[in-house]
């Protein structure tokens, strides 16, 4: 790992401390596979309709609770690094405390208005989803709130700290799940959803051990606003483009189509935590080496390598999982079989878009935050047209829309990125290379998963010997992957990047 992170570009003297936080987040990723996994089990219990009335309140928090802040905590999680990193430590706090009553401000607005929602609505709502506007009204203020302690957890680099908490949290709420949808049925979900909402926010504030003094300096907040609104209008672009599909079948397939896609939805969240571990650990760095360079040049590393080890990675699990999910589906999740050629389509849309992070990274770190925009509001508007006229063909064709604009993504972000670095052929060639390789993998996987027989029953229920070649084709993959890691030479690097060079 220590290795791993020199070639990143990351100083000797980080390495310990970035590999314990990247090893502290994947071990966080655990208990989020497990909450994925109780997701998945309460699907096949809930049944779609209900299922879809849950995954369409989920949308709630997502969207509104993590970004209702209006972009003051998005440029805060920027800005208080820095001030930290300058030793300003009279602005840190006048930053955090000003920060945090306006958090609770924000969240008592947001969770009233959604309550006065859900009445003005309730003749035209069904009662199941009045019940749980009421539920989630809480939750938006409790999502706000966990959302700024995880600001100043990062800030302070307290990763492991951070991951116990938010870990043991969600393994308690899966279990809850469980039990409260078996209790109660959909009733006893969205208790624990609010249940678990609190009982994360305030378990964070708990560990933070900050002091909060009564004090609100409304002058700093335009600024952070200003700062914030294109950074998280662009994290708003890119969730969106990521949840267009869910929108387009709740609005012209019905909740109960929802439900059965929610199956392609979850799956393919649990395949983005790859990127997004190393992401949420590496965005400190992208600041400090970039303070301390203020030379684009100096990130390259930081992107270049991650995109090629997580394409050849990504892409060997990515043929995995459309020869190994078909069969488990149709075993485990009956009810759900119409989610797998959707979910075969946006297995290669999510590949594709689990290669942007490393450049929007960079681009946030060079503050060309409003460039990144003009590229994810695009993008996003793609995946709605998409998936709008591709909704005629039902899930499928609403699939095929937002992978479309998936890919679209992947080569805008990373053109724009590497043109940082090189020149126009370099960058067309990069990006075909990737593309031509994913490419060709997915038609071997298809081929394989045509000619190739499942094998007896025992194993067939998971891919069979159909897995097995795959397995064997990927080796490939893994290897280059290896390769590209352990063939560069570390102090070269090191001293190139600590050179500005």
């Amino acid at each position: 790992m220590h290795r791993l992170f020199a070639r990143l570009g990351v100083h000797r003297r980080e390495h310990v401390s970035v590999a314990r936080d990247f090893s502290f987040s994947s071990a966080n990723s655990v208990s989020l596979v497990l909450l994925l996994g109780t997701g998945l089990l309460l699907r096949r219990y809930l049944g779609p309709y209900l299922t879809g009335i849950w995954v369409g309140l989920e949308l709630l928090p997502t969207y509104v609770g993590t970004y209702g802040h209006f972009g003051a905590l998005t440029a805060a999680e920027r800005e208080l690094p820095f001030l930290l990193g300058a030793q300003r430590e009279a602005e840190f706090d006048r930053v955090k405390n000003t920060l945090f009553w306006f958090v609770h401000g924000v969240g008592v607005v947001l969770a009233s208005g959604l309550i006065a929602a859900a009445f003005i609505r309730r003749p035209r709502i069904s009662e199941q989803t009045f019940t749980g506007m009421l539920l989630y009204a809480p939750i938006l203020w409790a999502q706000l709130a966990a959302t700024y302690c995880v600001v100043l957890y990062r800030a302070r680099k307290r990763f492991g700290a951070l991951s116990l908490r938010q870990g043991s949290t969600n393994a308690i709420k899966a279990l809850l799940l469980v039990a409260g949808a078996y209790a109660f049925g959909l009733a006893g979900v969205l208790i624990v959803e609010l249940g678990g909402a609190l009982l994360l926010a305030a378990v964070l504030h708990v560990g933070l051990r900050e002091r909060f003094a009564r004090v609100f300096d409304a002058s700093l907040l335009p600024k952070l606003v200003a700062d914030g609104v294109p950074m998280v209008a662009g994290a708003i672009a890119f969730e969106t483009l990521r949840g267009a599909d869910q929108f387009v079948i709740l609005a012209t397939l019905g909740p109960t189509m929802l439900g059965v896609y929610s199956l392609t939805s979850i799956i393919c969240n649990g395949i983005f935590y790859i990127p997004n571990v190393l992401s949420t650990v590496m965005y400190p760095r992208f600041q400090e080496r970039y303070g301390a360079t203020a030379d684009a040049l100096s990130l390259r590393r930081f992107v270049e390598l991650p995109l090629e080890v997580l394409a050849d990675t990504l892409l060997a699990l990515t043929a995995g999982l459309l020869i190994a999910l078909p069969p488990a589906i149709a075993v485990w999740f009956p009810k759900y079989v119409d989610a797998i050629p959707p979910l075969q389509v946006m297995l290669i849309g999510t590949y594709f878009l689990c290669l942007t992070p490393p450049a929007g990274q960079l681009l946030l770190t060079v503050r060309k935050q409003v460039r990144a925009l003009v590229i994810g509001v695009p993008a996003a508007a793609l995946a709605f047209a998409a998936a709008y006229v591709g909704s005629r063909y039902g899930l499928v064709g609403v699939a095929t829309g937002v992978s479309i604009a998936c890919f679209a993504e992947f080569v805008a972000v990373n053109a724009y990125a590497f043109s940082h670095f090189c020149g126009a052929r370099d960058i067309v060639v990069l990006i075909a290379r990737l593309t031509a390789t994913a490419a060709v993998v997915v038609l071997v996987t298809m081929a394989v998963e045509r000619f190739v027989p499942a094998g007896p029953p025992l194993i067939a229920w998971f891919g069979g010997w159909r897995l097995l070649v795959i397995g064997g084709l990927a080796l490939p993959l893994l290897a280059r992957a290896a390769r590209r890691i352990w063939g560069l030479q570390a102090p070269d690097l090191v001293d190139n990047v600590t050179s500005g060079h």
